[in-house]
């Protein structure tokens, strides 16, 4: 989702927080145990949890992301914004920000400003949060309790896209079912193995360790998420995921590929759903409708399950956004 947050194209963001604070209520069945009484401090999370934010010229939502995030109890271990090389004030709002760390750069690219943070973050669990995406008030809590499990490397929030006023109840069920449909499209033996496809407003949440190993490939910027994904479930070499996607990279014939990456071979990790809801921005969905958001979304993920190269998938993803962030 595009980084607007309140719907109003304006500076504001109050709508949006307000917004975020109702849907953070939306429980699955059984979470509310999860929620400490109202007078009972929270207690710090057993697996401590990094947020890393890229930003790129974000002032419009910067503010009302943050303030919501300093109401998450338990409190994160730390909020990490990391800027692209921004020229408006998203720097200057975010240095007022109490307890919030800015991480200047000039990458203006998401996979390498994510990789960024999550190279400084001290959590043992790090999520990566878009701008205009507000995870559940409890996440602390809910990511410690899922990542309890040593196997699980990846979890997401199920998301819900609204934009001014109007909720996409149809594209946010599709969007759930499509973490699922997504993986049967790509590699159908791994989704019977348990693999999920997550994106990057559902507010992805990695476990430290496993994520270094890995990075998002810094080639790419579009599907930087599922390519993500992807290496995550099979396991690709370090040095390789900097420079190109997965997809790419097991063009090659045999059980190896180029690089030497261990093709199609599931390293015995689980990725999870995390037992709530995160609210995220639909204003692409708006803007271009249903029909169009959803051919996007095919072409894209088509091109990267058929090996396009980085290259030219972000040839592709320039033909269609002003920007691709």
């Amino acid at each position: 989702a595009r980084r607007t947050t309140d719907g109003s194209g304006g500076g504001g963001g109050g709508g949006a927080l307000r917004g975020a604070l109702l849907l953070s209520g939306l429980r699955s069945r059984g979470a509310a145990a999860n929620a400490a009484p109202p007078d009972e401090e929270s207690k710090p999370p057993d697996l401590p949890l990094s947020i890393v934010i890229p930003v790129m010229n974000e002032e419009a939502c910067i503010g009302a992301i943050l303030r919501y995030l300093a109401l998450l109890d338990p409190a994160p271990l730390e909020v990490i914004v990391v800027d692209g090389g921004s020229t408006d004030a998203t720097c200057r709002l975010v240095a007022k920000a109490k307890g919030v760390k800015l991480l200047r750069t000039s990458l203006q690219s998401r996979a390498k400003q994510m990789n960024a943070g999550a190279a400084v973050a001290k959590g043992e669990c790090v999520m990566f949060l878009h701008a205009d995406t507000f995870p559940p008030l409890d996440s602390a809590a809910l990511v410690s309790d899922a990542f309890s499990d040593p196997a699980v490397s990846l979890s997401a929030f199920r998301p819900i896209l609204d934009h001014r006023g109007r909720t996409f109840w149809g594209m946010s069920l599709l969007h759930h079912v499509k973490t699922t449909a997504a993986a049967f499209l790509f590699r159908p033996v791994a989704a019977f193995q348990g693999m999920k496809i997550f994106f990057g407003d559902q507010a992805m949440v990695a476990r430290a360790s496993a994520f270094r190993k890995v990075k998002f490939c810094e080639a790419l910027k579009t599907m930087e998420d599922l390519d993500l994904c992807v290496r995550l479930f099979f396991g690709v070499d370090e040095d390789s995921a900097a420079h190109t996607s997965y997809s790419a990279l097991s063009r090659g014939s045999g059980r190896k590929g180029k690089g030497g990456v261990q093709r199609y071979k599931w390293r015995g990790t689980k990725f999870v759903y995390l037992n709530r809801c995160a609210h995220t921005s639909g204003r692409r969905i708006d803007e271009w409708g249903v029909a169009k958001s959803l051919k996007l979304f095919l072409v894209l993920s088509l091109s990267y399950a058929f090996k396009a190269s980085p290259q030219s998938l972000n040839e592709l993803a320039n033909k269609v956004y002003s920007e691709v962030r």
